[in-house]
């Protein structure tokens, strides 16, 4: 196994869907640091106020993933992390060719919000409600498809495969020079045949011509991809609202891949193995061996 790889979770102030009485976006932090560090790749810590954090402090780990929202609520200005750490995230990965990971809601930026457009460069899109017309499919299963050509971090993963009770994020703009690793197809009909759509509670810009004239709308829509950045990488993926995706074998492969990815720039994990006496493993199933 290569060295342990150090991961700094940046989070705390998420918007009340990842905060409240039932769920909180600590359940998440913890779902993402057990199934990184079940691989035996990676050492994870969090910081619940990363606002004000300097480069002392990031320069000692090899990956960010952020969750963090930095508002309450959808239609709420967020408040980032401030001029310094901005920078030392920047400094981070494209001068010292570190990594980031965009996870879930964590990638959307509006250009009202003041993050440095940089972030969207390094990410390597831009998703914002008010200038990409990003918006939730309507909620309940979806099919993702694997992107081809593969990438490390996706080998082996089933070309096909379902998330249920996630928020599905489309309406992405690309810059150019991404990889896409994951998309889904976004269906016109599911909006017209929704119950109710758009839900009040996340802004949705519908244009002159309708729901049928959004942005991306009846194509495939990235959901996962990568992006390089001056010496560094970044790893985006809009997947992950709910436990069920974490329990996808498939989600289980290609996301502590894609963490090392970000910091390595090269993919050395592989499995889960469930073969034999591995099948009794429980969640989630490296043990240690990735």
């Amino acid at each position: 196994m290569p060295d342990v790889l150090n991961a700094l979770i940046l989070s705390g102030h998420m918007t009340r869907e990842h905060d409240n009485e039932h769920r909180s976006f600590r359940a998440h932090n913890q779902w993402i640091t057990a199934l990184l560090e079940d691989t035996g790749r990676f050492r994870v810590r969090v910081v619940e106020d990363p606002r004000g954090l300097t480069a002392e402090i990031i320069d000692k780990y090899d990956v960010l993933i952020v969750v963090f929202e930095g508002r309450d609520g959808f239609f709420d200005k967020a408040t980032g992390f401030g001029a310094e750490t901005d920078a030392a995230i920047l400094r981070f990965v494209h001068d010292e060719g570190k990594g980031i990971v965009w996870f879930h809601g964590s990638a959307v930026q509006e250009d009202s919000w003041g993050y440095p457009e940089e972030y969207n460069v390094m990410r390597g899109a831009k998703l914002s409600a008010y200038e990409t017309g990003l918006r939730p499919r309507p909620w309940g299963e979806a099919l993702l498809k694997t992107a081809e050509p593969r990438h490390p971090i996706t080998e082996g993963i089933t070309a096909t495969w379902t998330v249920t009770g996630d928020d599905i994020l489309t309406g992405v703009e690309l810059y150019e020079g991404t990889q896409v690793l994951l998309t889904t197809f976004d269906d016109l009909d599911a909006y017209e045949n929704a119950p109710v759509w758009p839900m009040s509670h996340y802004p949705v810009v519908i244009p002159e011509g309708g729901i049928a004239a959004l942005n991306g709308m009846n194509t495939d829509q990235p959901i996962a991809w990568i992006n390089e950045y001056g010496a560094g990488r970044s790893f985006t993926i809009t997947i992950g609202h709910d436990i069920d995706t974490f329990r996808r074998i498939e989600f289980i492969r290609m996301f502590p891949r894609g963490v090392e990815w970000a910091a390595t720039g090269a993919v050395a994990l592989e499995g889960p193995d469930r073969r034999g006496e591995r099948r009794f493993l429980p969640w989630p199933y490296y043990n240690h061996e990735g």
